[in-house]
């Protein structure tokens, strides 16, 4: 419930803010790729001999993904959009140790909420984005379970998290051609993993990792 209460919130400030104006709306799709940001994850592998730490990096490893949707905006030069997007995103993480990638996938609604500004046929926009966990694959449960002493039974991602977008684009009559980054303040994936050392003691690595994207999208204008 709490999730839903916060879409619906979000989404009732980004329509009274186009009550009573001109508006135009249309479809949505596109690339994108995605990648975590965060620190360097360290553990022990639960079927490994050796009790010495390892670490695990997110840096620099990208996912193709894309996604697909609708729009909403006022037609003004100044104006205000919203979207509905499904989004598949990505990220790679690396074993130091050995050199060997998991790439992992996850999909996401993501409603970004922005002010822009038209010149005749270039824009620029930004604002607030919230993205909501829709689906995951079990990669990156099956690979954070390889450092656990115990099987992972719930998900690492968490339902919804915010954060903000920045956009270009150029328009050709009901076509508009967009090139937009997008990030998360808050992390989308959240876990406490604990394992043994060599001298058995226990710790716990904390593995919390942000998203961010780079999307090229194509927009078409269904109202006239």
């Amino acid at each position: 419930m709490k999730k839903f209460s916060t879409i619906l919130c979000f989404l009732s400030i980004a329509f009274s803010t186009v009550k009573a104006q001109s508006v135009e709306w249309g479809l949505k799709a596109g690339v994108q790729m995605t990648q975590f940001n965060g620190e360097d994850f360290e553990g022990v592998l639960a079927t490994s001999s050796s009790r010495i730490p390892e670490k695990v990096t997110t840096k620099g490893g990208s996912t193709l993904g894309y996604a697909i949707g609708g729009y909403i905006r006022t037609t003004e030069n100044i104006f205000l959009q919203g979207e509905l997007l499904v989004s598949i995103k990505g990220a790679q993480l690396k074993r130091l140790s050995t050199g060997t990638k998991t790439d992992i996938q996850y999909g996401q609604l993501d409603i970004p909420l922005s002010l822009g500004y038209k010149f005749k046929r270039f824009e620029i926009s930004g604002g607030p984005l919230l993205s909501v966990h829709v689906f995951e694959n079990n990669n990156l449960k099956q690979f954070l379970s390889q450092y656990s002493n115990t099987l992972l039974t719930f998900s690492p991602y968490k339902s919804y998290t915010f954060g903000y977008q920045a956009a270009a684009g150029v328009n050709f009559n009901k076509l508009t051609i967009n090139l937009r980054y997008l990030a998360s303040i808050q992390p989308v994936s959240d876990m406490y993993i604990s394992y043994n050392t060599v001298n058995s003691e226990l710790r716990e690595s904390h593995f919390q990792q942000n998203f961010g994207a780079l999307q090229l999208t194509a927009a078409y204008r269904l109202s006239k």
